[in-house]
């Protein structure tokens, strides 16, 4: 790992520490400026002074070495010198930059510091008026603490919510440092009861506080169901600590249906039946039209035990019809549409309604018979009768706008019941048809002058009455 600052030190306390130091029979002053705690993964500043406090018998103090390092790590700086002072004062003032940065900090919880031992080491020499040599290397240790900066993630797992068992499917996982430090080296591992297309461990290099970085996976899972899908993150901070995240999701995996549609058209109308599997009793297709370039539903129908369903368009226009059938799916299998199938239509079918005036008519009588036909036409509309004997014509009548009405005799002795009907013989491009049959019952005639004659019968009866109860009343008094 290169000896790269990665992230923003805490605030430290800066300390100075004074040390005598003798080398022959001079007296030298060491200071030491120094953080009482260090973040890995930043530089840091030792300050190191060399001052002569009494020269002694000394010709001359000359500085030649002096280190700084981080007791049990790779953590140091060094240089060697020739500084001679013969006076008292300042022999040398030196700064030594330290990058805590070593494979021993990575034990340091994120978040928590460890204690090391600065060390700073200083050789002298020194030469008397006499000839006489001395030298000395002095260690001085100092308590210091490694901060290992903590790391912040926030992982967010995104993933369809519902799949088939036949598809592949992308899997992202986006990372974010909501920390305030830096992330050196992170990446990502997905796993569940999936196949995944290629490696599931994906690098994602450094994150810096506030960035992000994803990782796209394409997977397809093994069973049907709810699936638990997850990633595991992994992020080292500056002190080279592994911290660990995980996030999961759920995903819907349903069974892949079959659905087939097929098309006939005949005497005007267009059939559409086909078939669901696996069977799901009673639930519903939809029956949907191309219409301008639009997917329109004309029709829902419903799906029998073994999976069979079918809808007749009953007047579909002429020309070039595009139909599909749709399932949306349940709890066990997903959505699926047939493919779509065309039928071509050359001829209409038509359609007649007819209604009576009245159900009950008079021996001899006419009953008006009404009704429409669809599409309207313009050609003739023959009404045919049965009293009994067989159907016979009864009349004629050319619709207006769709709409007829027509006066027909009713032949038939009381109590016979007549039936009529409406047939159109078709012409052109609109097909022929017959309408519902209709009945109509024969009763008895009124005599004319009927109600003057019950009165008259009733008179009579009356003057009976009276005539008997005067006899009786006369019968007794004798």
């Amino acid at each position: 790992m290169a000896l790269t600052a990665w992230s923003q030190p805490i605030e430290s306390l800066i300390l100075e520490r004074e040390f005598a130091v003798e080398v022959g029979s001079a007296l030298l002053r060491l200071r030491v400026t120094y953080p009482q705690v260090m973040t890995a993964g930043c530089n840091y500043a030792v300050n190191v002074s060399l001052e002569v406090v009494d020269m002694g018998d000394q010709d001359y103090v000359e500085l030649r070495y002096i280190s700084v390092e981080l007791s049990g790590t790779s953590i140091a700086s060094s240089q060697v010198f020739r500084e001679r002072g013969r006076v008292e004062g300042v022999l040398a003032e030196k700064t030594f930059q330290l990058v805590v940065v070593d494979p021993s900090l990575r034990e340091v919880k994120g978040g928590d510091e460890e204690r090391f031992d600065l060390k700073v080491v200083v050789t002298l020499f020194s030469e008397s008026g006499d000839g006489g040599e001395s030298s000395v290397e002095y260690a001085a240790t100092l308590p210091v603490y490694v901060y290992s900066p903590p790391v912040y993630l926030a992982v967010d797992l995104d993933a369809p919510e519902e799949v088939r068992e036949d598809e592949s499917f992308r899997v992202t996982v986006r990372v974010c440092n909501v920390g305030n430090y830096s992330v050196v080296e992170s990446g990502v591992r997905i796993y569940g009861p999936v196949e995944v297309e290629g490696a599931d461990l994906k690098l994602l290099g450094g994150i810096e506080p506030g960035e992000s970085r994803e990782a796209s996976f394409i997977v397809k899972a093994e069973e049907r169901g709810d699936v638990i899908l997850s990633a595991e993150v992994w992020a080292l901070n500056a002190a080279g600590f592994n911290h660990t995240e995980s996030e999961s999701i759920v995903v819907s995996v349903k069974g892949v249906p079959r659905l087939e549609l097929y098309a006939n058209a005949s005497s005007g109308r267009v059939k559409l039946y086909g078939w669901l599997s696996p069977t799901r009793p009673l639930t519903t297709i939809s029956i949907q039209e191309e219409r301008g370039g639009e997917w329109v539903t004309v029709a829902s129908v419903s799906v029998d035990h073994s999976g069979y369903f079918e809808y007749t368009v009953e007047r579909p226009g002429i020309g070039l019809h595009r139909y599909r059938a749709l399932w949306p799916g349940d709890q066990d299998y997903s959505t699926v549409e047939s493919r779509v199938v065309s039928v071509s239509v050359d001829r209409v079918a038509s359609s007649i309604i007819l209604s009576p005036s009245s159900t009950i008519v008079e021996e001899g009588a006419q009953v008006t018979l009404r009704g429409s036909i669809e599409p309207a036409v313009s050609g003739t509309i023959y009404i045919f009768r049965d009293c009994g004997e067989g159907w016979a014509p009864a009349g004629y009548v050319t619709p207006s706008s769709g709409e007829f009405e027509v006066a027909v005799d009713v032949e038939g002795s009381v109590g016979a019941v007549c039936r009529f009907k409406a047939v159109w013989q078709g012409r052109g491009e609109v097909l022929g048809s017959e309408s519902n049959v209709v009945e109509v019952k024969v009763k008895a005639r009124r005599i004319l002058g009927e109600p003057l004659v019950l009165w008259g019968l009733g008179a009579v009866a009356l003057l009976v009455v009276v005539w008997l109860v005067v006899r009786l009343a006369r019968s007794r008094r004798v």
